[in-house]
């Protein structure tokens, strides 16, 4: 019963996953003359994986209140009318980096 149960759990779960990675790849089916390039594609790719990165790094202390934090999340959301995600990410982790350094000092 346990292998059963796992099985079925395994196989809901790969689903969804399988489902939730080609939104995309169903758009661009419909639209076969305007879809992405494979290289496009990929930067679409990396660009969210940065913003994900840009989440995580303005987000880190969730549990108690971190300016360094707050000044960082306000200053992204002005990069990023700018900036590609990846670009931002790499100012906003330098600019993290030298605040926290200062502040240590």
């Amino acid at each position: 019963m346990k292998k059963f149960t796992c099985l079925l759990i395994s196989t809901i779960s790969f689903n969804c996953v399988a489902v939730e990675l080609n939104r995309f790849d169903i758009v661009a089916e419909k639209y076969k003359q305007s879809s992405l390039d494979r290289k496009t594609i990929e930067n679409a790719k990396m660009q969210g994986e940065c913003l994900v990165q840009i989440k995580d790094l303005t987000f880190k202390k969730k549990d108690k209140f971190d300016p360094i934090s707050e000044w960082v999340n306000y200053r992204s959301v002005s990069l990023l009318e700018k900036y590609s995600p990846c670009e931002t990410l790499i100012m906003l982790e330098v600019a993290n980096k030298q605040i926290r350094a200062q502040k240590s000092q």
